[in-house]
């Protein structure tokens, strides 16, 4: 487990990402409300990513979404990812060529449970009943067909 440091909470908290949103709310892809949803939940992934040694999954296509609309903005990712986190933060889609384990999700749950309280419907309302009580219960089985991303931790895969 790494220790977070409050400046780097700070600083994650109030950078800004007023491009994301405009390339978001211009797509058309999520409307303002989940706009402001995912960036607040993907702040707090990142968050969790600067505490938790990983590998911790990305569930929520919503926030998903927002992730991958700020990679796109390459030069403000790196230097997102240098001044802030302190490393580059890489994003895994799940394959069967490019595994992001299961035990990412338990993971996450777990991390999210710690830091946060109990982990909001928000992440999982978008899935089905069978996958939303594997994923609040961190009981995930290996076959759950289930597509998620993540970041696979500080020595990657």
């Amino acid at each position: 487990m790494k220790i977070q440091s409050n400046s780097a909470a700070m600083t994650l908290n109030s950078f800004d990402l007023s491009f994301v949103r405009e390339k978001l709310s211009n797509d058309g892809k999520l409307s303002d409300s989940e706009i402001s949803q995912a960036e607040e939940e993907f702040r707090k992934f990142l968050a969790l990513v600067l505490k938790y040694d990983g590998p911790l999954a990305m569930i929520d296509k919503r926030v998903d979404e927002f992730w991958h609309s700020f990679i796109l903005f390459t030069p403000q990712y790196r230097q997102f990812c240098s001044e802030v986190m302190g490393f580059f933060v890489d994003h895994q889609p799940r394959t069967s060529t490019t595994p992001v384990p299961t035990s990412a999700i338990a993971n996450f749950v777990a991390a999210y449970k710690a830091e946060y309280g109990e982990l909001p419907s928000y992440w999982v309302e978008t899935v089905d009943n069978v996958i939303r009580a594997a994923i609040e219960s961190g009981n995930v089985p290996e076959d759950l067909a289930f597509q998620w991303s993540g970041w696979t931790g500080r020595g990657g895969i």
